[in-house]
């Protein structure tokens, strides 16, 4: 049995979006895509933020420009990451 995740009462069916009888709260099942998208986003933020600070402290080595290009690539999937967290709600 399924429980209300705000005031552990136990569901009565197994469908993906239902009310809560107790709370009165909707209860939905949990994104499957939550945990990838909040990875890509320290792993972009992180990357950008080392690659930042590098250059701020003077270095324009060629890894600079790697990591840049790291977190590049990092924004465009954390995109395509965004959208699939989005549409499935």
């Amino acid at each position: 049995m399924r429980r209300c995740p705000y005031c552990q009462a136990e569901l009565p069916t197994d469908a993906p979006e239902q009310e809560c009888p107790q709370c009165r709260n909707i209860v939905r099942p949990p994104n499957p895509h939550a945990r990838r998208f909040a990875w890509m986003m320290l792993i972009t933020a992180t990357l950008y933020l080392i690659a930042m600070c590098s250059m701020l402290g003077g270095d324009t080595g060629w890894w600079v420009f790697l990591i840049f290009g790291m977190a590049t690539l990092s924004g465009v999937y954390l995109m395509i990451t965004m959208y699939h967290f989005f549409k499935a709600g």
